[in-house]
């Protein structure tokens, strides 16, 4: 899953928020330098993506991208993800999309100085640009994949990407309905277990 998903899986915790966002920029065992509220988030984080990784519905849309995207389908498949979590925003969550990206803009901005340097660095773009809530406009989905090709040196072509994309939405839509609410209770359990010693 992408920036939304992890944010919405750290139900309203400043510190877990902070640990799940900033997880990507913190390798191998560097996590431990962090506050156990952090600790949590960035364990959660990875909890979330071990659990996104192996789920049959998730590998099947895999296999779809995959002749588009090649070896970047997994992440493909993250970001197309978050696209339908904000198109199903009002079936999963019961805050108001609106309301959510506010306050977790305001816990994002009180928190930036404790993010790994790159992360704080492009913490303002990232803002300035209402990142979370370009998920939920095709314009937002197509900024993102264009940019993610970008960083891969054209390693697939975003617009025919997009277009098989919403072309099959249905199937996407069908796998991610599948998977999501058993993603959420895997984060809620593990949010409520990680226990950091």
């Amino acid at each position: 899953m992408n920036h939304l998903a992890h944010c919405y899986l750290s139900y309203g915790d400043s510190d877990l928020l902070l640990g799940n966002f900033i997880a990507d920029y913190v390798k191998g065992r560097r996590w431990e330098a962090y506050p156990p509220g952090v600790q949590r988030g960035i364990l959660l984080h990875r909890a979330i993506d071990a659990f996104t990784d192996e789920h049959p519905s998730v590998r099947q849309s895999v296999v779809r991208v995959r002749p588009i995207a090649g070896r970047y389908a997994g992440p493909v498949i993250d970001i197309l993800y978050d696209f339908l979590l904000a198109e199903q925003w009002a079936t999963v969550a019961e805050q108001p999309f609106e309301e959510f990206v506010g306050e977790t803009y305001a816990i994002l901005k009180s928190r930036h100085g404790e993010m790994p340097p790159p992360l704080d660095e492009r913490l303002p773009r990232m803002l300035a640009g209402d990142f979370l809530t370009g998920y939920a406009r095709t314009e937002g989905l197509d900024f993102v994949l264009d940019r993610f090709s970008r960083r891969l040196s054209g390693a697939f072509d975003w617009r025919v990407l997009r277009d098989h994309f919403l072309q099959d939405k249905s199937s996407y839509l069908r796998e991610f309905i599948s998977f999501f609410p058993l993603l959420d209770a895997h984060a809620r359990s593990c949010a409520a277990s990680l226990e950091i010693k």
